[in-house]
């Protein structure tokens, strides 16, 4: 199953009341200069996320993307990513695994969330559903990107 990213957006111009509270989520956790820390994110203060919430090991040498947690919904609308790199992904393209592991390197580089919106078929029915979603980059020491956090929702779905 493909997905397509028509673009990346703005925050401002994502409809996804999920990203934009995570990304609010995410700016409290900051310490000065230093990005928050896997141990910032608290399930706790966002359980309601968890089935759309994603987390992800970032490996530096080479570059590889390790999903950590995969949230309900998104396993069940996209692909179960527990456990799994992304270029190991079933149901993913390479063109598309490419594009992915692009976007999680400029997240890891730039050290900022990067806010994207998509059309993905339906693993049920096939039709194209409107994905809106986010990465977030965490640091265990503040500098070094070696997580990410993530966000996919599926606003029309409710």
């Amino acid at each position: 199953m493909s997905r397509e990213f028509a673009c990346e957006v703005a925050l401002c111009d994502l409809k996804s009341e999920p990203v934009k509270r995570f990304d609010a989520y995410w700016r409290s956790k900051w310490h000065g200069d230093a990005l928050p820390r896997r141990l910032d994110i608290d399930p706790s203060e966002i359980l309601d996320l968890l089935p759309l919430f994603i987390l992800a090991d970032i490996e530096a040498q080479p570059f590889r993307v390790r999903f950590r947690l995969c949230g309900t919904r998104v396993s069940l609308l996209d692909e179960e990513l527990t456990g799994r790199y992304l270029d190991d992904l079933k149901n993913t393209s390479a063109d598309e695994k490419q594009r992915i592991q692009t976007m999680y390197e400029r997240v890891c580089l730039d050290r900022q969330p990067l806010y994207m919106r998509a059309s993905n078929p339906s693993q049920q029915t096939g039709n194209l559903l409107r994905l809106e979603g986010a990465i977030w980059p965490l640091s265990s020491d503040g500098g070094r990107v070696d997580k990410c956090a993530a966000i996919e929702d599926f606003p029309d779905l409710g």
